[in-house]
Formats: C-alpha cells, structure tokens, sequence
C-alpha cells in the first residue's frame, strides 16, 4: 500500500478526502492528516508518505510554502487543492516539483486521475530505482546490510497489522489483539503506529470502520443498527455517537444528506 496524508484545515472536505474516497483501488492508505501546514510539515517528516493531497490556503503556513520547506527531505509526490482564487498561485507550485491541482469544490473524476498519475509516477520511479540500486551482495557496505532488514521488518509489521484490521474490523478487535497475532508486544506495536503514522492503533481501527460504515450508509436498505454490527460496534448509540463525533453529523443526517429524498422507516 503507498502512504498517504492529506492536510486540510476544512473538516468537511477533509472528512470526504479521509472516509469517502476509494483509496483502496488505487492500492492506497491513509496514514495521517493534519489541519494546518505546520502540523503537516511536522506530519510529512515524520510518516515519509508516498502521497501528500493538501490545500493551499491554510492557518499558519500554506500549501506551497509547506512543499518548498520541505525542499529534498520528501520525495512524495504533491497534488494541491486550490480555490479558484488562488489558481494563478498554485501555477507557481510547478517549479516545487507538484505532481497537479485540483480545483475546489473537489471532482471525482479528478481526483482520480491524479491520484493515479501519482500511483504511476511512483510505481516508475521504484522500478527505475531497483534497477540501479541491485548489486551483489558482496558489496553492499556492512551498514547498509545492518540497517535495512530492521526497516523491512518495522514495515512488514505495519503491513500485517493493517492486513490485519482489514480482516478483522468487524469484530471486537484491539491493541493486545494484532500484537498477539504479530506475536510482538502492545508496546512495539504502539510505538509501530506512532512512528509510522498519525494515528494510534485503537485510532486507525476506527478511521478504517467508519470508512465501511460510510459505504454502507449509501445503501438506504441497510439499517443503522446493523451497520453498527458490520463494522464492529454492538451498541448502535455508541456508534453514532462516534460517528458524530468523527465526522460531525449523525449517520442519519449524513445518509439525508447524501441521499435526499430516502424515506427513513423509524425502524433505523
């Protein structure tokens, strides 16, 4: 999975870009977010993600001015969200090495093809550098072969513990769980999550239910209760009172909002 952050300071639009957007097809993870271009420069030195998607305007340091302090210390490949006011300065942004901007309100459609071209550029350039960098083993300084299979193993780890919450979201699952199937202790694990994403374990596991609980919410057939049960919440009122909390709006105000029209039985 290639790492991705998005850094957005408006909550709604930063809710849509963590929770309802298909980030899986393009063989993508969200692995951290920050409201504001100092937390999100602090964020991208930390996780070293593969995508960074963040707006311009923001409290603090902007878009761009975040991209060009991070100079060489990231490779990850940018795309910009810009107002239509701000265009002519996300232009500018091209000498920074940014992949594309997206134009506000945000388009499917392209949001995709950037997303894609940013999954095809890294995919080359990985190909490109494998290529360069194989070699005999025999000349591989004694550093270099002390240091990478303790990051190979930090993120194998990571990988299976993510594997993991995919297979398992449904169920009663927690820190002590993925670190016995890992068999790794809780404490490696948190410092795992921590150094390795924005989130905590306990907290990934809760962004990736509510991103199937938004997917089940554009079903008007399937309750609320049980799409509380499918993504792992046996109290309902529990779950929509984290979804309110999450995404600000109860999951029924979310499906009237996003379905309007649907007739809601007093049954949800």
């Amino acid at each position: 999975m290639l790492k991705v952050v998005v850094i957005e300071d408006e909550i709604t639009l930063r809710n849509g870009l963590l929770y309802t957007t298909p980030w899986e097809t393009w063989g993508c993870e969200v692995i951290g977010y920050a409201d504001n271009g100092l937390s999100g420069l602090d964020l991208i030195r930390k996780v070293r993600p593969d995508i960074v998607i963040t707006d311009i305007k923001m409290p603090g340091l902007d878009g761009i001015e975040m991209i060009r302090q991070l100079g060489d210390e990231s490779d990850a490949e940018c795309i910009l969200i810009t107002g239509h006011s701000e265009f002519d300065y996300a232009k500018s942004a091209v000498d920074l090495g940014v992949l594309a901007y997206i134009l506000k309100p945000i388009d499917d459609e392209e949001l995709q093809r950037a997303v894609q071209k940013a999954v095809n550029r890294i995919s080359e350039r990985r190909k490109i550098g494998l290529a360069l960098t194989e070699k005999p083993k025999e000349v591989v300084g004694k550093v270099e072969q002390c240091l990478l299979p303790d990051a190979a193993d930090r993120n194998r780890y990571l990988d299976l513990a993510i594997q993991f919450i995919h297979e398992h979201y449904r169920e009663n699952i927690g820190l002590k769980d993925i670190a016995d199937h890992l068999q790794i202790s809780e404490s490696y694990l948190t410092k795992l999550f921590r150094g390795k994403t924005s989130y905590t374990v306990i907290e990934f596991i809760t962004q990736f239910r509510l991103k199937r609980a938004i997917d089940l919410l554009m079903d008007p057939n399937v309750k609320i209760y049980e799409i509380a049960e499918k993504v792992g919440y046996q109290d309902p009122r529990y779950f929509s009172t984290l979804f309110k909390k999450e995404m600000g709006f109860t999951p029924s105000e979310f499906r009237n909002y996003y379905l309007p029209g649907i007739s809601l039985s007093s049954g949800e």
